[in-house]
């Protein structure tokens, strides 16, 4: 009973950044009709409250900036949801180019190399040696977020190629995901 009461919060925690993202993500970065905003998220099966207690948590976590001015609510999704949203995501799409990061992260700074791999590993990366990893999907095109968020943009190199000599050595640790 507890874990599909835990999966139903993630559902719920992925639907409201999914729904921030797509109504405002893309435009304004600012959504500003409640109404909409608590219509779509029941279009998924969650009731208001659910709704709420999640949106809460996520005001609370950072992942999202509410505000009211001249009597309108607007929600916003921080540059932090938008990074949990990308791990969250299970979008598995492919072009056919492999993304690689590089770092080197001092270990006065061991912290953030924790967290980062950890992050990494949540987007779809996979380590290919200790400090370089790759990742074939598309929505790791979005790993500046992360990398600017932490602030780290000077240990860490990022990557976009079409062709590798180590493709087939790629294909086989990704052989599940790309099937």
């Amino acid at each position: 009973m507890r874990k599909r009461q835990r999966e139903k919060i993630v559902d719920i925690t992925t639907s409201v950044l999914e729904v921030l993202f797509r109504i405002a993500g893309a435009t304004s970065d600012a959504f500003s009709n409640k109404r909409e905003f608590y219509y779509e998220l029941s279009r998924h099966g969650f009731d208001r409250s659910e709704i709420a207690d999640r949106v809460r948590d996520l005001i609370n976590a950072g992942h999202i900036e509410a505000k009211e001015e001249s009597g309108t609510k607007s929600v916003r999704l921080t540059r932090k949801g938008k990074i949990k949203l990308l791990e969250k995501s299970r979008d598995l799409q492919s072009d056919g180019r492999w993304r690689f990061i590089s770092f080197d992260i001092p270990e006065d700074r061991k912290p953030l190399r924790v967290v980062l791999t950890r992050s990494l590993r949540k987007i779809g990366y996979k380590p290919i040696q200790k400090s370089l990893w790759a990742c074939p999907f598309n929505k790791a095109d979005e790993i500046d977020l992360l990398i600017s968020e932490m602030g780290i943009n000077e240990f860490v190199a990022n990557f976009r190629i079409e062709k590798t000599d180590i493709e087939e050595h790629l294909r086989e640790i990704f052989d599940q995901e790309l099937e």
